[in-house]
């Protein structure tokens, strides 16, 4: 007999286990149940009974059985995502728990993206955790607009950032510290003399490619919009400061960044900056907060944040 939605539901509320939502994840991402009970540190028998329990509870086989494995039916590619996703808040739900435990003051949820991280949050933390070892803090890096839908969802505190141009309802943005464009490349380009490099000869170099969503790809267009013909881009597309440091080393690139992303590399002699021929304005950082009265833990960052970016200590 096929069951509604909601008896589903109930039956899965009131007798499912969590450790039936983890079998069946493993045996979908290793293709045998032998191997899902070795990942989840059960014995074989056990994770076939979890599984049989599952697929009994939603009355529909989750898998087909062949000869070279197991492979997922309609009904269990549909689960797959949705158990992952219970999986990760479980995960989720445990860190915060134990992060809080001791702790007098709360958590503060952080988004930055990655020029707010590397050039201003890498020095401001540490120092708070220190002064204040009693507010937990959990720190991920994301885009804004990944930023903003974390925000709808009630799962962000504090967000930094730049200007996101329309603000969340009941949120305020503080800019913080100041930022600009910059060119770089390593010592040991040919360009990286520190001297002025006309805009033609810019035009003749490989550039570093940065994805088209990104502030600094759009800049990159308004450098050479007249130049006599647009650069050669590098065919490997990357954010992340360590791996731009490292090809601009291995390879004769030229970089087009926010200098909060790469300063700790310019300030290191991993990277040198090149003039920029043209003006390229950029967005300070700043934060986004909401207006009501946060938390005090969140207070108490916050006001921190806007502290240190005050002091001019980076």
């Amino acid at each position: 007999m096929t069951a509604n939605a909601t008896a589903l539901r109930n039956r899965l509320i009131s007798r499912a286990r969590l450790r039936n939502i983890l079998v069946f994840v493993k045996t979908a991402e290793l293709g045998s149940v032998r191997l899902a009970a070795e990942a989840a540190g059960m014995a074989q028998p056990s994770a076939s009974q979890s599984l049989a329990e599952l697929e009994a509870l939603l009355q529909s086989p989750l898998f087909l059985r062949h000869s070279r494995g197991m492979s997922l039916t309609a009904t269990g590619r549909a689960l797959l995502p949705l158990a992952r996703r219970l999986l990760d808040v479980v995960d989720e739900g445990a860190h915060r728990v134990a992060a809080l435990q001791g702790s007098s003051s709360g958590m503060v949820r952080i988004a930055a993206i990655a020029a707010a991280l590397h050039g201003f949050l890498m020095e401001a933390l540490p120092r708070f955790s220190r002064d204040n070892p009693d507010v937990v803090l959990h720190l991920e890096e994301m885009e804004g607009k990944r930023q903003l839908a974390l925000i709808a969802d009630a799962e962000i505190d504090i967000c930094l950032c730049r200007h996101p141009g329309t603000l969340p309802e009941g949120w305020g943005f503080q800019p913080l510290v100041a930022d600009r464009f910059t060119i770089v490349c390593h010592p040991n380009h040919p360009l990286g003399t520190g001297r002025p490099i006309p805009l033609d000869q810019l035009a003749s170099e490989t550039w570093l490619t940065v994805p088209v969503s990104m502030a600094a790809r759009r800049a990159l267009d308004r450098l050479f919009e007249d130049a006599p013909h647009f650069p050669k881009m590098h065919s490997l597309v990357t954010t992340v400061p360590a791996f731009i440091t490292e090809l601009l080393r291995t390879e004769r690139l030229l970089a087009l960044m926010p200098v909060r992303l790469v300063q700790r590399e310019i300030t290191a002699g991993q990277l040198t900056e090149v003039p920029l021929p043209i003006d390229l304005p950029l967005m300070d950082i700043g934060m986004l907060l909401p207006e009501a009265a946060p938390d005090p833990a969140i207070l108490k960052l916050s006001n921190f944040l806007c502290r240190f970016a005050s002091d001019g200590i980076v």
